[in-house]
């Protein structure tokens, strides 16, 4: 699996090639994050998300996010996310839906 990140006015599409339904999983998690905050993010970027929609492109999976108000979304924060939830998913059962609190 890969991933881009690309700019679109204020808002961060992240288009992942290859994606997996396990994988997809893990990009339910990021979404999760911002409202349930169970992880502690190196960036901190996910508590500027105020919006994450899923949808797919031909083969690829696009994640849409969106600052909330007064905030600004750092591609490479988000990157850092990113690869900081893959490698906790990694970690985790494949069948686990959400992960435990912390």
């Amino acid at each position: 699996m890969g991933f881009r990140i690309e700019r679109q006015g204020n808002e961060l599409l992240v288009r992942i090639v290859n994606a997996t339904r396990d994988e997809q999983d893990v990009f339910d998690r990021v979404c999760a994050c911002r409202s349930t905050s169970w992880w502690s993010c190196p960036s901190g970027e996910c508590a500027k998300i105020g919006a994450c929609d899923t949808r797919r492109d031909g083969d690829a999976t696009v994640l849409a996010l969106t600052p909330r108000p007064g905030e600004a979304l750092s591609a490479t924060g988000v990157e850092e996310c990113l690869r900081y939830v893959l490698a906790e998913a990694a970690r985790s059962p494949a069948s686990e839906a959400v992960p435990p609190e912390r």
